[in-house]
């Protein structure tokens, strides 16, 4: 047969992808401590097909099937075979470097004696401002460059949490003062050969596997949208693996917005200073310093009145809302009017075009600048070097001027509000509608995969397809390798022992709420022996709760601050019976396997509530379209976020223990049926907690209290 690999001096008789693949778990097999799944080979063989023929596919694969290997494998397979790459990305950065540290160094010592050393690239990107700079270290703590040199690898901000000792508050305070700037003079930096994010960049241009999260899949389709040759900073890739793909409209909300506020302004004067820093010895061989301090100077001042013309809006505003939406006709719906803001139209509108005015007179004179220098000096090296500096610079100033120039004008499916960014007013933009913006970013440029646990409602992928503007191919929902019949139980409390809080927030009797609550934890809590992961709505729920709760020092209950989640997770893993109550960011992906979690309660249905501009913005849009706003979107979203909240309780196949939903509307409303219907159907159903507990077998576990 003839040899199509990528790396022709390994290549010997198993050299089809198939057969990579199936060497690869071969291989596996022969692991210490290694679960066969035949679901994991079933995606793994799946995603192979789909890199070789394009096929856009979405993939529902419960936790525990073990789908980062299933990615890696055939990606691994494919650069080997016929040189594809492959981009695999996932939502948080903890997710990504988990792939990079622990799942792709397996991956490739399955596939060792297909490809000599060096041959086969990988590469790790995350966001720019998760680097450290060696450049603000240098000025800021000299006595670190050397430790941070010698011991980190990627240069991201976990290693220098590792590396460099002292308490968390205090290296937050320091890595606030060392991180990459949003933008950089580039290779006029003394330090950019040894610039861990640019060194990043490059591996990842030409990498075969490149490990990423959503932002930068995102930030890599802008780049590329306004490149003259249509290349992102990920290079010209083959297929994406969009992993935890249910978090990836969230992402691309977060990339697409634009905000204007006090700090953003504030980011540009310091920009500026950065700019003038680095093309000063320029200037200077010109003869021209003082033009062009003037000119930085001018523009630092044009930026301090644009931030006094923001704060004084803040103190004349009325009621914070939306400004304007499009499509226009969504403007005329009651409930946006009832959330428009009062007064002050025009001053924002001033403050936006003086921040356009500014930026664009700003860029137009720093490009005159160089231009009259590399006449003065020749064409030279430094005047490459300043141009391409300028470029990277003015890029960034050139898109905030942009972005404050649209704050009224917004596209597509988007509205502008006005809100608060703390005392003062920050002018915001946001999409409303995903799906046209992403088919063109995202959807339409590069075959791909989107891969979750919980990619589906109700057995489907419409809500995800409605939502995103995505088309697949090809859809497959794998079955859940846990048996949850046996190690998972279902309670949820009698009717009456739980107040409705719509009720309670209505007849303002919250604090009864509370106190129900309060008492159905406890038991819970106390039947588990601790062990249990509290998932609330809002802070104003859990800190009511907690007042109210009253336990034995012995089965402690920790609460998730307003900063250091990650910290406060660690600390209740370690602790066998704590209990943790929690808010949004521990509803999906956590992970604390084992006899440490034995039982979630879900508090309540964490259904989307139209407060904010956006939120009230999309449903006035869909009920101007005619559909059902609360089917459409609120329930549909909510059935995904029960999901992901019940599925911190199994991890591991030994894992058992208690789901418990404290939501008295699950038996009392209609929708309360297809929320329990989307969580695993062979779970047994107790409603007296006790019961439950002697059922699946945790009764060694409760504490003798």
């Amino acid at each position: 047969m003839s040899c199509r690999s990528a790396f022709p001096l390994k290549c010997g008789a198993m050299s089809t992808v198939s057969g990579l693949i199936e060497k690869a778990f071969a291989r596996l097999s022969e692991l210490p401590g290694f679960v066969e799944r035949p679901d994991q080979q079933q995606l793994s063989m799946l995603l192979g097909d789909f890199i070789e023929g394009d096929t856009r596919g979405a993939i529902e694969a419960p936790t525990g099937l073990g789908k980062s290997l299933a990615s890696l494998i055939p990606a691994i397979a494919h650069a080997i075979h016929g040189g594809k790459r492959t981009v695999i990305a996932t939502y948080t950065n903890v997710l990504a470097e988990q792939y990079w540290r622990k799942d792709l160094p397996l991956a490739l010592s399955l596939f060792e004696d297909e490809f000599h050393p060096g041959e086969l690239k990988t590469a790790f990107q995350i966001g720019r401002t998760r680097y450290v700079c060696l450049s603000a270290v240098e000025d800021n703590a000299p006595d670190l460059v050397l430790p941070i040199r010698a011991q980190a690898k990627l240069g991201i901000e976990t290693e220098f949490r590792s590396i460099i000792p002292g308490p968390t508050r205090q290296l937050t305070q320091l890595w606030q003062k060392v991180a990459a700037p949003p933008v950089c003079p580039g290779r006029l930096c003394p330090h950019y050969h040894d610039c861990y994010y640019y060194k990043g960049r490059k591996q990842a241009e030409k990498a075969h596997v490149v490990i990423t999260n959503h932002s930068v899949v995102i930030q890599d389709a802008l780049v590329a949208q306004s490149a003259d040759d249509g290349m992102g900073m990920l290079g010209d890739y083959d297929y994406l693996i969009l992993d935890e793909a249910h978090d990836f409209p969230q992402a691309a909300l977060n990339g697409l917005e634009f905000e204007l506020s006090g700090p953003r302004i504030g980011m540009l004067i310091g920009i500026s200073a950065r700019l003038e820093h680095s093309l000063m010895s320029l200037a200077q061989m010109a003869g021209d310093e003082e033009r062009w301090r003037k000119l930085c100077h001018k523009f630092k001042e044009g930026m301090e009145a644009c931030q006094r013309a923001l704060v004084a809006y803040s103190l004349d505003l009325g009621q914070p809302g939306i400004l304007t939406l499009t499509p226009n006709e969504v403007l005329e719906h009651p409930q946006v009017k009832l959330h428009q803001a009062k007064g002050g139209v025009e001053a924002a509108k001033d403050v936006a075009q003086a921040v356009t005015r500014e930026t664009e007179g700003y860029a137009r004179a720093v490009d005159q600048c160089i231009d009259v220098w590399k006449n003065m000096t020749g064409p030279s090296e430094q005047v490459k070097l300043a141009q391409e500096t300028a470029r990277h610079y003015l890029q960034y100033i050139r898109e905030i001027g942009f972005g404050a120039s649209l704050l009224f004008e917004p596209r597509g499916v988007a509205v502008s509000y006005v809100g608060r960014n703390g005392p003062d007013a920050m002018l915001r933009q946001d999409l409303i509608g995903l799906a046209e913006p992403l088919k063109e970013l995202i959807w339409n440029r590069k075959p791909f995969t989107c891969l979750s646990a919980t990619l589906a409602t109700d057995g489907n992928f419409e809500y995800f397809r409605r939502t995103t503007g995505a088309e697949f191919d090809y859809e497959e929902i794998l079955p859940s390798p846990f048996d949850h019949a046996t190690n998972a139980a279902l309670y949820i409390p009698k009717q009456g022992r739980i107040p409705d809080p719509t009720i309670a927030r209505r007849e303002g009797t919250e604090e009864l709420y509370y106190q129900a609550l309060a008492t159905e934890l406890g038991q819970l809590i106390r039947a588990c022996g601790g062990r249990t992961l509290a998932l609330f709505h809002s802070r104003k729920e859990m800190e009511g709760v907690l007042r109210h709760i009253n336990l034995p020092p012995e089965l402690p209950v920790m609460l998730q601050g307003k900063f250091g989640a990650g910290a406060v997770g660690e600390k209740f893993k370690e602790n066998i019976n704590a209990s943790l109550f929690a808010l949004r960011s521990f509803w999906t992906g956590f992970d604390a396997p084992g006899e440490t979690l034995s039982c979630v309660a879900l508090v309540r249905v964490p259904f989307e509530v139209p407060i904010d501009p956006p939120q009230v913005a999309r449903l006035a849009w869909m009920q101007t379209l005619g559909m059902d706003a609360f089917g459409g979107h609120t329930l549909p979203l909510a059935k995904m976020m029960m999901r992901q909240g019940a599925g911190r309780l199994i991890r591991r196949a030994e894992d058992k223990g208690i789901i418990a939903l404290l939501d008295p509307r699950l038996k009392s409303k209609r929708y309360g049926e297809e929320i329990i219907a989307n969580l695993p159907s062979e779970m047994r159903q107790f409603d007296d907690i006790y019961d439950a507990v002697g059922w699946i077998g945790l009764e060694g576990k409760t504490l003798n209290l």
